[in-house]
């Protein structure tokens, strides 16, 4: 009986084997597959070369904490040549007693559709490059190091973590795998009147991801970033650049230019962002939604 079981148990797995070849027929051939190699090491883990979610560029901190609890809801599209995103993007802000602030983001769902050159130039595995994905989950913790001290800016120190929640590797849109980033950002708010204001911010960090290489088990990547934000009455005006820049020199150095505008409606936050990447980062993305402010 045992010796029955075990050949039924491998006529299984040689069929389903030869199913999964035969599925993936033109994804061996077009790539040259060993018939040794996982898949998973020809995915290239480099943010030019996956999907718009998979390492995108942190927003930059701005210097001091966000005092409010809030929950923030939008929809974002992301468009390059022969590929399309859309995504759901979330947020919640928790502060800590005014003494630091947790923050979470995620894209719970994500669209997309590219052309074959695309698919293939990811080593994608869905044939019709179509699908859906559910994003990865990050986690930060800001902690202020210097607030609104004797005429110096304010400093705030950011520690990230990004987990390994998303899905659909096999198509390059999420890495499964984790990384994290340290931040240290500085701000100053210069004011004209009670409602009209202006804060200028910088950063720098230190960003590492893992790649699924063998010579190089991570990227090490420096952060560089800074902005303004122009407040009037209710309306706000936020211009920043952030970018890292990590050593593989393999489409590891995405740069992107963020525009947003904001209106305040005490208990909610309507906003409208437009943002534009380069040849590692070859987006352009749009995002609207709300803030909720909660307490």
């Amino acid at each position: 009986m045992k010796l029955h079981l075990v050949t039924l148990s491998l006529c299984f797995s040689f069929f389903c084997g030869a199913q999964n070849q035969q599925a993936y027929a033109w994804w061996n051939t077009i790539h040259n597959w060993d018939g040794v190699q996982s898949w998973s090491n020809y995915i290239p883990m480099v943010p030019g070369k996956m999907g718009p979610n998979a390492l995108p560029v942190p927003d930059n901190q701005v210097g001091r904490i966000d005092t409010t609890l809030n929950f923030l809801l939008s929809q974002e599209v992301h468009k390059a040549p022969n590929d399309f995103t859309t995504n759901v993007f979330t947020r919640v802000n928790i502060p800590i007693k005014n003494a630091a602030a947790l923050s979470l983001w995620w894209v719970p769902f994500e669209y997309f559709k590219t052309d074959s050159v695309v698919r293939d130039s990811r080593a994608a595995r869905t044939r019709n490059a179509t699908g859906t994905a559910m994003g990865d989950v990050y986690i930060g913790m800001h902690i202020p190091v210097i607030t609104d001290k004797n005429g110096w800016p304010d400093l705030l120190l950011s520690i990230n973590l990004k987990t390994a929640s998303g899905t659909r590797l096999h198509d390059a849109r999420f890495t499964d795998s984790p990384g994290y980033w340290f931040e240290l950002s500085a701000g100053k708010t210069f004011n004209w009147s009670a409602k009209n204001t202006i804060r200028w911010y910088a950063s720098s960090g230190f960003y590492v991801y893992q790649t699924n290489r063998t010579d190089y088990f991570q990227n090490d990547a420096f952060m560089i970033g800074g902005g303004i934000d122009i407040c009037a009455n209710n309306f706000s005006l936020r211009v920043q650049t952030n970018s890292y820049v990590g050593y593989l020199n393999d489409f590891d150095t995405p740069l992107v230019v963020r525009c947003e505008m904001r209106y305040n409606l005490k208990k909610q936050i309507l906003f409208a962002r437009i943002q534009r990447g380069n040849f590692s980062y070859p987006f352009t993305s749009f995002r609207v939604g709300a803030e909720f402010i909660l307490r």
